[in-house]
Order: C-alpha cells, then structure tokens, then sequence
C-alpha cells in the first residue's frame, strides 16, 4: 500500500507504532501470517499486521463482557418477575368485582366430572346441567336492570378447512349453553365471550378449558348484579365441541339466531396450565379492538410476535378464533394460558395445578374488557373502525405499547432511509477519503453476517449432538439449562467472530473498528441475546416448566381391528393389534426401553394402495409422524359396533358415478377416499360441494355427534375418465370409541399399565374398515 493512500487514522497509528517501536525497543523477529494478510489484503487493501499488546486488548474487553453479563442477568430477573407476576388477593373480592374463589369453586365442579368428550354422557348431560343449575342461580340474584336469556342450542353443519393439512368436518346434534344478559329494554348489538368446556380424550381439561368456562360464569354473575346498565348484549357461549377441530363455533356462528347481533367477540382458550393469559391474535383490521383491551384490561400481558407465529402455521392448533374470523367475519381477541405447555391436554391438566391467582388475573382483565365494550359507543359502528392491522407488545408486563401497522411501517422506512443517506454521503465523498471506508463497511458487514451464520450453526450442531447421545429435550423441566446450553454458545460464537475479526483487522483502521465496528457488532450481539433470552425465557412463548411439575411424554394407543375388502366385497385381510403412536419430539425413544415389546420389529408397515396407509388415523397428522408401531393382539368387539353400507350407486347425466353411502357408530369416526387412476372426485354433500384433499393427496372427513344422533348418510361423485379393473375409488372407514366401556380393552389396558408415570398413553379401542367400488 502506498503510504498516500493510507488514512490519517492508520497513519497516526502507525507513526506512534514506530515511537514506541524506536532504537531502544527491543526487535521483534518478523513473523510470517499469511492467513493474516489474506484477511487483511481483503478487508484492507494489503496493509502488513503489526502485533498489539493483548494484556491491553484483554483489559478493554474485560468490563464490556462484565457489563454484557450484568445487562443480560438483569434482563432476565425482569422477565422472570414479569412471567410470575400475578395478582395477590387475600380476601374474595367486593360486590362488583371478580371473586376468583366462586370461579374456582366451578372450575372444581367441572373438572370433577371428569375427561368430557363430545358425545359422553360426561359432556352431553353431566356438564351441561351444571352448567344450566349455576345459570339458573346466576339469573335469580341478577338485578332488575337486566335480563338473562338461556338457549341449549344442538347444530348439524359441516365445513371444510385448510388446517392440519385439510380436512373436511362433519357434525350432528352437538351442545352449545348459550346465555344472553342484555338491557332489561333488549339490545341490537352484542359482544361475545367464547369457551369450550369438553376436553380431549383421557383429561380433565382443567385448563382446557374447564377453567376459562368458570371464569366466565363469575363474569356473569358479577355483571348480572351490576348496577351499572350496559349499552349492548353480552352472549356467552359454553361450547361443547371445541376439541372436535372447533365444531361447535361453527354451529352457534353459522346457524343461531343471536349469531347476527354479535359486533366483536373474545375467545379464552389455552395452550398451558396456569400462569399469564396472553393475548396472542387480535384483528382482523380492527385496531379498536386492541386499543380496548389496552384501555380497560387491568393487569395487560399481548405479544403481536406470537401472532405472527400462530398464524403462519408452525404451530399445528388453532383456536375458535379462526371460526368466527373466516365463518362470521367477526373480529375479536385471542387469550390463553401459556405457562407449562407440556401438561397440556395430559392427565395431569388439573385444576390443582392453576393458582387462584391466575384465575383472579384473567378474571379481572376479562370482566373489565367485556364491561368496556358492552358500553362503548364504538361496538354498534364497528365497521367503520376497520383499517388495518396493529403492532402491540407488553413491556415486561407491565404496560401493553400498541400502534397501527402502518406507523410501523414508517418507522421502518424512516429507518431504511437514514441509513440510506447516512451511507450514500459517505461513499459519494471523494474517493482518496472513501477507499478505506467502502472496504471497512463491507468487510464489517460480512464479519457481522458470517457472526450469525457460524452462531446458527453452531446452536444446530449442538442440537444435534444432543439428540445423538439420547438427551433431546433434557433441559425441558429445568429451562435454565437450556439457556446455557444455546444461549451462552450463540453468545460466545458472536463474541468470538468478532474478536478474531477485529484482531485481524486492527492495523487497517484501528480507530474506526473500535469506535464504529465494534459498537456495531456489541450492538447487534446484545439485540439477538435479548431476543433469544426473551423468546426462550417465555415473554412469547414462556413454555417454562416447574422442577415440581411432571414433564409426560404422550403416546397414543389405539387397539384396532382392521377388515380389507375387494371390489366384489369379500374380506381379502383381517387382522387387529394395538396401533402405538408417539406425538412427542423424541417419539418412543425414551419409553421403548421400559417396554420390550415396542421394537423395530413390529414397525408400523405402510398398506400402499389404501387412503393414510390403511390406519385409523383420528385426525390428518399422519406427516407429523416419523415412526409408528403396530403390535399384534385379539380382535376387538365393541358392543356397539358401527355400521357401514353403501345406499345406492347411479350414475348422474354428466356421466359421472354418485355413491351415495349411510354410517352408525360411536360418537367419533374417520372417513377417508382415495380415487383410483383415471377417476377424480368432483364434488360431495360435505363442507361446501367442493371435496378438499389432505396432505399426500387422500380426502379426510373427520366426524362427531353429541346423544341420540341419527344415521349419518352422505354422498360422493366420482368422474371416471378412464375405466379401471380395480375400480374407481377406495374408501374407508374408522370408528372411534372415546367413552364409556367400549373404549377399553384387557390388552390395551395391560399395555397401558406398563407405560412409566412421567409419560400420557391415551388409549381406546376403534375398527377400521376397508371397501373398493
């Protein structure tokens, strides 16, 4: 490099190098580094490395690490006191306010029924006329200034939706309790409180959602008694048929009188037992509706992060927030439990296990965002408040920070555009001044990407080496070890790439790396540790998990008699085992060594030419799965075994084939259709008319009924574009036997009792019945 080339910087640097490398210096012996002067000929034009004092480097970095760890050990004292943060209440609260006692004493009552599926006597009589006698009680102490209204309300429907792949849903005689309190003159508008009190198989859904149905009966008591009139009708709906991928919604929205009066609505749900219920999806469009809950909501905890998430379908569940958006064009909010998500939809899902606290919480932000809205002027004209979307984020809990997505987009662009300017006046200065700094700006911009790439990948290798020695999710019940397993190694690479950089390129601008490049890359590095600190410490998904609480492995267990049969209808195949299928990360890994009987000899063998592989897959999750298990056992008869026949077969003056078939059977059943080559489904009397094919390609309808539910008839037409010796379609059929005593088995039941207690065998009995037209 000539010297008139150099900057005034390195000149200066260079010329004090040189006193202090003077006469009465000690010579150093020149040491070859041509991996140094690679990197420098690179990020610097060429200019030779010169040795610094390292004891002077170690002392400068030595309080900015100690002040990274500090910020970082004080960031996550704030989060954890924000995640814990709770309301203490020692004595039931006053007239007018939310008692998280009363809410309690439901939630005990409920649970205490015990797992509530859709179509139980548990679900379907049992919880229901709790619910009705609590009502009744709530309506006689109520004040004159209003009026309670009561509907059990039992919808037939179908429709079809795009999650978990697509699948079409079919429903009959479902439950919904529906109450309307409202002025005592009526009211044309409303806002709706939404829960769902049946539970998935096996658990007693004590937060899911057991718990959200208590709270809202408090809130209705406490507004009944209210001396305060509303403007508009609150409806509550205590649905029945929410884990049957949101069926009830559907009906109460698409067929109940009172679904027209409803403007807005607010939907408890849960994905965790306990701890802050987050708001986690607001909209669509409609920012009043955020600025509502960030106005009256006494104790705000929302994350539009976990909305973006949610939404985009990482995360395989949804919510009866999607129903009343895409089915009622209704906007609303979205609240749930979060806190220790892998007692979620487990026997351990106990209402022991919710502090009263939690429940006060979400009481107090749930009557206080109702009351707001049942008097807001700006529920009745909804409509002409919808004009896009809105950023909203907590501050540690404490305060909600909410703005259109539009200022943000501003703000984003204001951004772009300073440093648009800030950099085009540096590269447009004259170019003996902007050499060295064009240079500098890149080779500081590939260090900076190189940091996160090499941070990445290390994380990923780590990972992986975890899974290889059997440890995944070790860290799960003890989150701290998680954060010094990734946090500190993503941390540390950061660091370590731009020591070494900085190491490397210290003698091509020394001054502007440590004033400018390297607050940069302190900068950046303490932004991806504050986001990684955050995600993973739970401010968006705090999945942490207590020392004290179980960390249960779920399995599903499924004994099943299988029956194949051929085009002429005679049985070709017939056999029964127990169907094993693990839905946690690590699948059987951990569990497949206290039962021997589990091993890759009875592997799951894939039925090719039938729909999902020939298994009675409950729900369309056959790609979420790696490894399944199928272990011989005795053929099962339930003793009210389902029906199955095909009613008539026409073909249509548009040459095609309708098959029009009629099913019976348990409360739960799967039918699935796979066309034949040279035959294509064109349409059905499910969902729309339009057949919706799941992921691989088969069509999946997913089927329930509450009590007394009448014969299920439908039809499918067939296109056939080219006859086949083999037919034109395959259809077939599964029964579910979620309650009561069909449910059970003595082999699956001795299967069962042999799983460990940290784990979650949800098990029952079904048939699955092949058939070729």
């Amino acid at each position: 490099m000539e010297w008139g080339s150099e900057s005034a910087a390195v000149r200066r640097h260079r010329v004090g190098g040189e006193r202090r490398d003077g006469p009465g210096a000690t010579p150093q012996p020149e040491r070859e580094a041509p991996a140094q002067d690679s990197l420098a000929d690179s990020c610097g034009g060429g200019a030779r490395t010169r040795k610094r004092s390292g004891a002077g480097s170690a002392l400068s970095e030595a309080p900015a690490a100690l002040g990274l760890a500090l910020y970082l050990l004080a960031l996550r004292t704030l989060v954890q006191l924000s995640l814990q943060q709770l309301v203490l209440r020692g004595a039931p609260g006053h007239r007018g306010e939310f008692d998280a006692g009363q809410a309690r004493d439901y939630l005990e009552h409920i649970t205490a029924i015990g797992p509530r599926t859709t179509g139980s006597p548990e679900n379907e009589i049992l919880t229901v006329h709790y619910l009705l006698e609590q009502i009744k009680l709530i309506e006689v102490q109520s004040s004159s200034l209003h009026k309670i209204s009561v509907d059990v309300q039992r919808p037939t429907g179908s429709f079809s939706i795009d999650f978990l792949g697509g699948f079409t849903s079919y429903y009959d005689n479902i439950t919904n309790v529906v109450v309307k309190l409202e002025p005592r003159d009526g009211a044309q508008h409303a806002v709706l409180a939404n829960c769902h009190f049946d539970s998935v198989a096996n658990s007693p859904g004590a937060s899911d959602d057991a718990v959200s149905c208590s709270v809202m009966l408090e809130v209705l008591r406490v507004l009944s008694t209210s001396s305060e009139a509303l403007h508009h009708a609150v409806i509550f709906l205590f649905n029945g048929a929410e884990e049957n991928v949101l069926q009830a919604s559907h009906g109460f929205i698409t067929q109940h009188p009172w679904a027209s009066l409803i403007r807005a609505f607010i939907n408890l749900e849960a994905a965790g037992v306990g701890g802050k219920e987050l708001v986690f999806q607001t909209g669509p469009e409609n920012p009043w509706l955020v600025q509502a809950y960030v106005s009256a909501a006494k104790h705000p905890f929302a994350s539009v992060v976990a909305q973006e998430v949610f939404q985009s379908g990482i995360i395989p569940s949804d919510t009866d927030f999607r129903i009343y958006r895409d089915f009622g064009n209704i906007p609303g909010i979205d609240l749930a439990f979060i806190e220790n998500g892998y007692i979620y939809h487990t026997k351990y899902d106990t209402a022991d296990r919710i502090l009263t606290d939690s429940i006060q919480r979400a009481g107090d932000n749930i009557l206080a965002v109702l009351k707001y809205l049942a008097t807001s002027d700006m529920l009745a004209t909804s409509s002409k408040y919808r004009h896009g979307n809105m950023v909203f984020f907590d501050v540690f809990g404490l305060f909600v920070i909410a703005y259109p997505s539009r200022v943000g987009s501003i703000i984003n662009y204001m951004v772009v555009m300073a440093v648009v300017l800030y950099l085009g006046k540096k590269f447009l200065q004259p170019k003996h001044k902007t050499a060295n700094y064009t240079k500098d700006f890149f080779c500081g911009l590939g260090i900076t990407l190189i940091s996160w790439f090499t941070s990445l990948v290390t994380v990923l290798i780590i990972a992986v080496f975890i899974s290889l020695i059997g440890q995944s999710l070790s860290w799960y019940n003890h989150f701290y070890v998680s954060v010094c397993l990734y946090g500190t190694a993503a941390v540390a690479k950061i660091i370590f790439i731009h020591t070494l950089a900085k190491r490397f390129y210290f003698v091509i601008n020394f001054i502007y790396l440590a004033k400018s490049t390297k607050k940069t890359m302190l900068t950046l590095t303490l932004v991806c540790s504050v986001t990684f600190l955050l995600v993973c410490s739970g401010t968006f998904f705090p999945y942490s998990s207590n020392p004290a609480s179980p960390k249960p492995k779920r399995v599903f267990l499924q004994h099943v008699t299988r029956t194949f049969h051929d085009l002429d209808g005679n049985i070709v195949k017939r056999d029964s085992g127990i169907w094993i299928n693990g839905f946690d990360y690590t699948g059987m890994s951990h569990i497949t060594s206290h039962i021997p009987e589990i091993n890759d000899t009875i592997r799951a063998h894939c039925e090719e030419s039938a729909p999902l592989c020939g298994f009675p897959w409950y729900l369309p999750v056959h790609f979420l799965i790696r490894k399944n298990w199928y272990l011989p056992a005795a053929d099962v008869s339930p003793r009210d075994p389902a029906h199955f026949r095909l009613v008539s077969k026409e073909r249509t003056p548009w040459d095609s084939v309708k098959l029009t078939f009629e099913a019976t059977g348990p409360s739960h059943m799967s039918f699935y259709v796979r066309t034949h080559k040279g035959s294509t489904l064109s349409q059905w009397s499910l969902g729309n008319g339009t057949p919706v094919t799941s992921k691989g390609g088969d069509y999946f309808v997913f089927y329930s009924h509450g009590l007394q539910a009448s014969a299920w008839q439908f039809w499918i037409e067939v296109q056939v574009l080219e006859e086949q010796p083999e037919g034109m379609v395959t259809v077939a059929i599964a029964a579910h036997y979620l309650s009561g005593e069909d449910k059970r088995s003595s082999q699956l039941d001795a299967l069962r009792d042999k799983f460990p207690d940290w784990t979650f065998p949800s098990a029952w009995v079904c048939t699955y019945d092949l058939f070729v037209f």
